[in-house]
C-alpha cells in the first residue's frame, strides 16, 4: 500500500505544474533515497516502486537530474560486486535495478528532441560498459548450469531454480542493449566497445536457447511455466533487436559480418517447421502445430526486408552508392542467390501460403472473425499472412526469373499436377497453393498466364470445409482488377452467385459477395452486362446479411450494397421496396454502432439518388434517420453528422413536395448553421433547397430563427470570405423565392440589413469580402424595393451618403455579369428616395448604368448558374432540385428586367417624392453627355 501511494503521489504532484506541487527541498531529499530500497522481494511491489523511479528519471533527465544513469550504474556495478550478497539477495537487487534500467532507456529511446536524443547517446557506451559484462558473465554461468545438468535437464527441478533467475538476468539486459544497439548509436564509426561483440555473439545465444526451448517442449511435461515463458521471451527479444536493427540501420544491418549467418539461421528454422505448417491434427506425430510461430514470424519479417527494401534500391538515376553496392553483393551473391529463391519460393508456395488446418478450425468457430483478420493490416501477427507478403515482393522483384516457371505450375490441371506418391492431403496442400500463388502474384503474372482460360479448365470443386470453393471466389476477386476481358464477366458473375447461394459455408458466400463487389468497383464495369444478375445478387445478399451477427461483416456487405445501387442507377428500382425493407432490421441491429449506421445512412442515401423523385414517398421513413444523425442534442451525432446532412440534401434535391415530416426537421437547421464544422456548405444547400421547394410554407414557423441563424453567420468576421459568400448565397436565393409579405418581417428583425450596411460604410474589411454585403443588399433593393427605401430613408444623410458612394466604389470589384446587372438595379431602385446621401451619389451611378447598357445592352442576359455538386442527370434521373434553379434563375430579375424601364420608373419616382424642381438640381450635377444613352 506504501509503494503504490507514493506512485500514485508521485504521478499527481511531482511535476511541477501539478496542482500543490512537491516542494524542491523535499524533491532533493527523496531522489538519493529511490536507489537505496532495490531489495524488495515481493514482485508486484517492487514493480510498482521501479516504475516510480523510472517515472521520475523520465521527467527529470537530463535536465533536473543529470547523473542518473551515472547514479544507476553505480548501483548495479555494486551490487555485482558486494561480498556481503547472497546469492538469492544480490539476483533480487540485480534484477530490481535492471528493470529500472529498461523502463529508463525505452523511454529514451522513444523520445525524438535533439537534446534527449543525444543524451540516449552519450549514455550508450557507459551502460554498454556495464551490462555487456554481466551479460556475457551470466551466460556463461547459464552454461556451466547445462553442462552440469546436460544428460537431464528436463527432470531435474534444480536445474529449473538454479538457471531460472540467471535467465531473468540475462532477459533484463537483452532489454536494455537491444534497444541502445539500435537507438543509442548513430554511425557505425561510434560503436562502443563490447557492443559489437554483444550482437555478433548474440546469434549463437539466440540458436543455443530456442534448441533449449525446443527440446523442452518436445520432451518435457513438466517444464515451470514461468520458466518457459522466460525462455521463450529471451528467443523473441533477439528476433525484436534484429527486426530494428534492419528498420532503422537496413545498411548497416546487411553490412555486418553475421547477417548472412543470421539469415540462414532463421531460414533453417522457417524449413525445418515447414511440415508442421500444412500438418493435421490426424497426423501420427500429432504435432500440427509450430514449435514457435512469433518466431518464424520474425524470420519471415526480416527476409521480406530484405526482398524488397528501398535502401538497398538504385536511387532516381539508377546510381548506386558505395554502401548500397555492398549491400547488394552481399544480397544477391551470399543470401538471395538465384538456388536460395527458388528453394524459397517453393517452400513458401507449398508450405506456408496455403490456407492450414486452423483456418479451417476458424471456419466453424468464428467464420465472420476470421474474415476480418483476412481484411485487416495486422499481416505481421500471423505466419500465413506474413508469407504471402513476402511471396509477393520475392515474385515481383525476380519476376523474370520465378513468373515463367511460376506460371507453369499455376497452368497445371488439377489432374496434370495429381502425383499418386502424395496423399490426398498433400495434394490438396500444394494445389491449395499453387492456387494461393496464382492471386497474390497477379499483377506479376498477367502477361504469362490466360486467367480466363484457367478458369475455365479448373472446376470448382469439393474439397476440406470449402477451400478450393472459397479460393475460386478469391481468385476472381483479385484477377477482375488485373485482367478479365469484358465478354468473360458474364462467366464470372454467374461463378461468384453460385457461390454466394445459401447451402455454401458462410466465409464462401461472404468471399463471393466481396468478389463480385471488386468486379463491380472495376473501371470496365458494365451495368447493362450486370442487370440480368441484378436479381439473384440482391437475394444473396439479403439471405446473408440474415446470416451474419459481426458489425464489421454487415458493414461489409451493406457497403456491397451501396456499390451496386450507385454503379447500376435506374436499374434497382424494382428492388427499392425490398432494400428499404432491410433499413429498419439494419438500424435496430447497428445500435449504438456509430460506424455501422453510417453506412447504413450511405446506402439509403443511393437508393433515394437512383429512384429521383419517386423518392419523395420516402420522406416519413427517412426523416426519423435524417433527425437522428444532425440532432446536436444526440451524441450520435459526433459520428453521423456528415452522412446524415448528405442523406438530408439528396433527400430535398429530389423531393417534390414536403411532407410534415420533412417540415419538422427545419427547427434543426439554426443549430446547423451555428455548428462550425465543414458540413456548413451542405447545410446552406438543405435551406436552399427547402426555400425552392415551398418558401412561405418555410417561412411561416421557421423563417426568423433560419434568418437570424444565416445573419450570425454573415456578420462573424472570423469566418473565412468563402464561408461568408456561401452564407449570401443562401440569404440571396431567400429574398428571391419568398415573397415580402412571407420574409420581409424575419429580414427585419433579424437585423442583417443594418449588419451588412454597417459593413460597407465602416468597409473595414477587403473588398472581396464587403462586395457579398453589398450584392445581397442589392438583392433586397431589387426584391424588396419599397422595404429598403424605407430603410435607406431611416438613416441619417452623412450616413447614407458614404455608404452610397462605397457601394458604387465596390461595382468595379464584381466580375460576374449577372452581379454587375444586379448593383445597377439596386442603384436604379435607391435613387427613388428624398435622402440627399442617396441622391449625392447619383453622378456616381449614371457612368455605372452606361457601362452595363454598353457591354450587355439593356435586353436579357442568360449564364449558367446550377449548383455544380450534382449533374444535371444521375443516369436517367433527373435532379428535381436542378429544374428548380434553372427556373430562379430564368425569373431573376438580373437577366429579366430591362434596366432602361427601371431606371425609367425610379426617376419618375425620385422626381414625384422630390418635386420638379429639386429633382431637375439633382440631375444637373450629372453631365449631359452621361444621360446621352437615356
Amino acid at each position: 500500500m506504501a509503494t503504490i501511494t507514493l506512485k500514485n503521489g508521485i504521478d499527481k504532484y511531482w511535476k511541477r505544474s501539478a496542482l500543490h506541487p512537491i516542494k524542491l527541498p523535499e524533491k532533493e531529499l527523496i531522489r538519493p533515497r529511490l536507489l537505496t530500497m532495490l531489495d524488495e522481494d515481493t514482485p508486484l511491489v517492487a514493480l510498482q516502486y521501479c516504475l516510480v523511479v523510472a517515472k521520475i528519471a523520465r521527467w527529470e533527465f537530463p535536465r533536473v537530474w543529470p547523473s542518473f544513469a551515472e547514479d544507476l550504474l553505480a548501483q548495479i556495478q555494486a551490487i555485482a560486486t558486494d561480498p556481503s550478497l547472497s546469492a538469492a539477495r544480490r539476483g533480487i537487487m540485480e534484477n530490481n535495478v535492471l528493470y529500472i534500467m529498461h523502463l529508463f532507456v525505452k523511454s529514451l529511446s522513444s523520445r525524438t528532441l535533439v537534446l534527449e536524443r543525444q543524451s540516449l547517446r552519450q549514455i550508450t557506451p557507459l551502460v554498454f560498459a556495464v551490462l555487456a559484462p554481466i551479460y556475457a558473465e551470466r551466460i556463461a554461468q547459464f552454461h556451466e548450469v547445462m553442462l552440469r545438468n546436460q544428460d537431464h535437464i528436463s527432470d531435474i527441478a534444480t536445474f529449473f531454480a538454479e538457471s531460472l533467475p540467471l535467465l531473468k538476468t540475462i532477459r533484463y539486459c537483452i532489454k536494455t542493449l537491444r534497444r541502445l544497439w539500435v537507438f543509442g548509436i548513430e554511425k557505425a564509426e561510434s560503436i562502443p566497445a563490447g557492443a559489437q561483440e554483444f550482437y555478433e555473439a548474440s546469434i549463437g545465444h539466440q540458436a543455443a536457447f530456442y534448441d533449449l526451448f525446443q527440446k523442452l517442449t518436445l520432451e518435457s511435461s513438466s517444464i515451470p511455466d514461468d520458466y518457459q515463458v522466460v525462455l521463450r521471451k529471451i528467443v523473441l527479444l533477439y528476433g525484436k533487436m534484429y527486426i530494428d536493427f534492419q528498420k532503422y540501420h537496413a545498411v548497416r544491418f546487411i553490412t555486418m559480418p553475421c547477417a548472412k549467418q543470421m539469415l540462414q539461421w532463421y531460414w533453417l528454422q522457417i524449413a525445418a517447421e515447414a511440415p508442421r505448417m500444412v500438418a493435421t491434427p490426424e497426423d501420427s506425430d500429432g504435432a500440427c502445430e509450430p514449435i514457435m510461430e512469433p518466431l518464424l514470424i520474425q524470420g519471415l519479417e526480416l527476409y521480406k526486408n530484405v526482398v524488397k527494401n528501398f535502401f538497398y534500391t538504385a536511387d532516381d538515376n539508377n546510381q548506386l552508392d558505395d554502401e548500397v553496392k555492398r549491400c547488394r553483393q552481399v544480397i544477391d551473391g551470399e543470401i538471395l542467390t538465384p538456388d536460395a529463391i527458388a528453394k524459397m519460393a517453393e517452400l513458401l508456395m507449398f508450405y506456408y501460403i496455403p490456407l492450414k488446418p486452423k483456418d479451417l478450425e476458424r471456419w466453424q468457430d468464428d467464420p465472420e472473425g476470421w474474415m476480418t483478420d483476412e481484411e485487416s493490416d495486422f499481416w505481421n501477427f500471423d505466419v500465413r499472412r506474413c508469407a504471402e507478403h513476402l511471396f509477393t515482393d520475392l515474385v515481383s522483384q525476380e519476376r523474370d526469373r520465378l513468373a515463367p516457371e511460376l506460371a507453369k505450375l499455376v497452368m497445371q490441371t488439377d489432374e496434370g499436377a495429381t502425383n499418386d506418391s502424395r496423399s490426398p492431403i498433400e495434394q490438396h496442400f500444394r494445389r491449395e497453393g499453387r492456387y494461393a500463388a496464382l492471386g497474390l502474384c497477379a499483377n506479376d503474372l498477367y502477361d504469362h498466364v490466360d486467367f480466363c482460360k484457367w478458369l475455365g479448365q479448373h472446376r470448382v470443386e469439393e474439397s476440406p470445409m470449402g477451400v478450393a470453393k472459397w479460393r475460386m471466389a478469391w481468385l476472381v476477386g483479385k484477377w477482375v482488377v488485373v485482367k478479365f476481358p469484358a465478354d468473360q464477366r458474364p462467366h464470372a458473375y454467374t461463378l461468384l452467385l453460385e457461390l454466394a447461394q445459401s447451402d455454401e459455408l458462410l466465409v464462401v458466400r461472404i468471399e463471393a459477395l466481396s468478389s463480385l463487389m471488386r468486379c463491380i468497383d472495376d473501371w470496365d464495369f458494365d451495368p447493362e452486362q450486370f442487370a440480368p444478375f441484378l436479381k439473384p445478387a440482391f437475394e444473396c445478399i439479403t439471405n446473408v446479411l440474415a446470416k451474419v451477427d459481426m458489425p464489421e461483416t454487415r458493414m461489409r456487405v451493406v457497403n456491397f450494397l451501396s456499390s451496386i445501387v450507385q454503379r447500376m442507377q435506374r436499374e434497382i428500382v424494382p428492388y427499392a421496396e425490398s432494400i428499404i425493407c432491410l433499413i429498419p432490421p439494419l438500424w435496430q441491429s447497428a445500435a449504438g454502432e456509430n460506424m455501422y449506421q453510417t453506412t447504413i445512412l450511405v446506402l439509403i442515401t443511393k437508393v433515394i439518388e437512383a429512384l429521383g423523385a419517386q423518392s419523395t414517398s420516402l420522406q416519413s421513413f427517412v426523416a426519423p434517420l435524417v433527425r437522428h444523425s444532425t440532432d446536436l442534442t444526440d451524441p450520435a451525432h459526433v459520428y453521423l453528422i456528415e452522412d446524415g446532412i448528405e442523406l438530408w440534401l439528396i433527400l430535398i434535391r429530389n423531393a417534390t413536395a414536403l411532407d410534415s415530416s420533412l417540415m419538422e426537421l427545419l427547427q434543426l437547421l439554426p443549430g446547423l448553421l451555428q455548428y462550425s464544422t465543414e458540413t456548413l456548405r451542405k447545410v446552406l444547400k438543405v435551406v436552399e433547397g427547402y426555400v425552392l421547394i415551398d418558401a412561405p410554407g418555410v417561412f411561416h414557423n421557421n423563417g426568423l430563427a433560419i434568418v437570424e441563424a444565416l445573419h450570425a453567420l454573415v456578420s462573424d468576421t472570423n469566418l473565412t470570405v468563402r464561408a461568408t459568400a456561401a452564407g449570401y448565397n443562401t440569404l440571396n436565393m431567400i429574398v428571391q423565392c419568398v415573397p415580402f409579405e412571407a420574409g420581409g418581417k424575419a429580414i427585419i428583425d433579424s437585423n442583417v440589413l443594418w449588419t451588412a450596411f454597417t459593413f460597407i460604410v465602416e468597409k473595414k474589411e477587403a473588398e472581396l469580402a464587403l462586395v457579398h454585403h453589398a450584392g445581397f443588399l442589392s438583392r433586397i433593393a431589387v426584391h424588396y424595393p419599397q422595404l429598403f427605401r424605407e430603410f435607406v430613408l431611416a438613416q441619417e444623410a452623412t450616413l447614407a451618403g458614404t455608404f452610397a458612394k462605397n457601394w458604387v466604389d465596390l461595382f468595379d470589384d464584381v466580375g460576374n455579369v449577372a452581379q454587375r446587372r444586379l448593383f445597377a438595379l439596386g442603384f436604379a431602385v435607391a435613387i427613388a428616395t428624398t435622402n440627399d446621401g442617396i441622391l449625392e451619389a447619383l453622378p456616381l451611378m449614371v457612368p455605372v448604368w452606361n457601362e452595363i447598357m454598353s457591354d450587355t445592352g439593356s435586353s436579357l442576359v442568360y449564364f449558367s448558374d446550377v449548383d455544380d455538386d450534382l449533374p444535371d442527370d444521375y443516369g436517367e434521373v433527373v435532379v428535381a432540385e436542378n429544374k428548380r434553379r434553372q427556373l430562379l434563375l430564368n425569373a431573376d430579375p438580373a437577366h429579366k428586367f430591362d434596366i432602361k424601364h427601371v431606371l425609367a420608373d425610379s426617376m419618375n419616382e425620385c422626381e414625384r417624392l422630390n418635386g420638379a424642381d429639386r429633382f431637375h438640381a439633382i440631375v444637373a450635377r450629372v453631365d449631359a453627355a452621361d444621360f446621352e444613352d437615356f
